[in-house]
């Protein structure tokens, strides 16, 4: 990129900022806009609304919790593509695959060029730009989306033009990672039914075989039950999971059904704010 440029950057929860922190290293301009602006992080032009934020922005950035917030911000009387006619408008939140299509194609009909751009790495991922973005859109929305994506991903994994595709890879990467983190927390709660060393067999989870990867991230919060939000909360799974479940209508996916009702039951457990490790209180009895 040859001079920086402004991006209005909306919402403020920890992927948003770990974005932020990136585009402010890189030398980009930014004009932000969240509900709570007590949220918001380092620095940054803070805008009283969307639409205000967007305003004389080359690109406006999304990354909210749910099709309700994303709704809200750009659509509406107040809503960024109300000030981004001709911008390049890119949302990376995880959405359902229905609302993913609708704001494609209204965010079109009202003059701007958008990109799907659902992303997934989590925070540490962002820190470091190893995220991995699952694209939607036009060839050339998504060649002058490549700088900015290229700030925060190692990886554009471009779905084709279809928004919805696009929303439902994302769903079924995080689909497969609440399967795989809700066997990890019974697979521990029943070692512990049996009496045996959790944090023996944990350790040997952790270092060798597929459960490798899930359990050195999240053993050792199972272990001591503390489960203080740094990546990504269980009530953001938990929405994921119920988007994905939604769409799937009458196909066969028992794995991810069960997946869905354990962090369902979570969040009746008052879970839901706490890191998705925190999926092992709701399995079994908490060792």
């Amino acid at each position: 990129m040859s001079e920086p440029i402004t991006v209005a950057l909306l919402g403020a929860g920890i992927m948003a900022n770990a974005v932020a922190a990136r585009l402010t290293a890189c030398g980009f301009t930014l004009r932000r806009y969240n509900r709570t602006t007590a949220h918001i992080e380092g620095p940054a032009i803070v805008c009283a609304s969307p639409a205000q934020a967007a305003d004389g922005a080359q690109a406006v950035w999304s990354f909210v919790h749910d099709d309700t917030a994303s709704r809200a911000i750009w659509f509406g009387n107040e809503g960024a593509l109300t000030t981004a006619d001709g911008a390049l408008v890119l949302e990376s939140s995880t959405l359902s695959p229905d609302y993913a299509d609708h704001w494609m194609r209204q965010a079109r009909a009202m003059g701007a060029r958008p990109v799907l751009a659902p992303v997934t790495g989590s925070r540490p991922g962002a820190d470091n730009g190893t995220l991995v973005a699952f694209t939607a859109g036009t060839a050339t929305h998504l060649a002058a989306a490549a700088p900015l994506l290229r700030v925060i991903a190692q990886d554009q994994v471009h779905i084709g033009e279809n928004a919805a595709a696009a929303a439902t890879v994302k769903l079924l990467n995080n689909a497969l990672a609440a399967v795989i983190l809700t066997g990890l927390a019974e697979t521990f709660t029943t070692a512990a039914a049996f009496g045996l060393d959790t944090g023996q067999v944990m350790a040997v989870w952790s270092r060798y075989g597929w459960a490798r990867p899930v359990a050195s991230a999240y053993g050792e919060a199972m272990i001591a039950g503390e489960h203080g939000l740094t990546d990504c909360s269980l009530a953001v799974i938990a929405k994921d999971l119920r988007y994905t479940t939604a769409a799937l209508g009458d196909l066969p996916a028992p794995l991810i059904t069960a997946a869905a009702e354990r962090f369902q039951r979570a969040l009746k457990l008052g879970l839901g704010e706490q890191e998705m490790s925190a999926i092992v209180g709701a399995t079994g009895d908490r060792p």
